[in-house]
């Protein structure tokens, strides 16, 4: 493994902190949305209970879930008694501030699963034209084994690129559609809530 590392050239060394990079936010972001997931079950009996005028009990309950769903709920409840524009407003920069954190350096693995490719074909050129390079220099006929080895050394990149760029832009559009998911519930569950809190009033 290491001297297919060294034949591949000087670009293995960026491909190398690309893969550590995108391994490392792949679990980080795995372990990110996994806590964030939203226990829809018991959303849904806090919801009835605001809709039956139990607050101070949905307060209590939704206070003990994890995930920004359920964060939001209870800021709706805790800040009831605001106006309606005050507390549209307040939620609104709250779940923004969720929906960043939930997308937090999705960007980088994006940007690795598509830079990957393109460094991997670029270190395989340059490869491609040293071999050639070497055998013009030769003056006569290649040696077609020269030339093989030469082409497999330089193609060690490209596959190199290929193989930490797929799992990134797989797991890239994995995440941001569970992010996007999860700011959909946040949009509804908090305007089911605000709905439900005010028009009781």
């Amino acid at each position: 493994m290491i001297d297919l590392f060294l034949k591949g050239g000087p670009l293995m060394y960026p491909l190398l902190l690309g893969s550590v990079i995108s391994l490392a936010l792949i679990l980080e972001r795995g372990l990110c949305l996994l806590r964030s997931r939203t226990n829809r079950r018991k959303i849904e009996e806090i919801k009835e209970l605001v809709q039956g005028n139990a607050y101070e009990r949905a307060a209590s309950e939704v206070e003990g879930l994890a995930g920004p769903v359920a964060s939001l709920c209870a800021m709706v409840l805790r800040s009831r008694d605001m106006s309606l524009p005050e507390l549209e407003k307040e939620i609104s920069l709250a779940g923004s501030r969720k929906l960043k954190a939930l997308n937090r350096n999705l960007h980088i693995l994006e940007l690795i699963g598509k830079i990957s490719p393109m460094v991997g074909l670029f270190g395989t050129v340059l490869g491609l034209a040293r071999t050639f390079q070497t055998v013009a220099q030769l003056k006569r006929m290649a040696n077609p084994a020269l030339l093989a080895s030469g082409i497999w050394e330089a193609l060690i990149t490209t596959v190199a690129g290929l193989f930490i760029g797929i799992p990134a832009i797989i797991f890239y559009h994995l995440y941001d559609n569970r992010a996007r998911s999860i700011a959909f519930e946040m949009r509804t569950y908090a305007e089911e809530f605000i709905s439900h809190v005010k028009e009781n009033e």
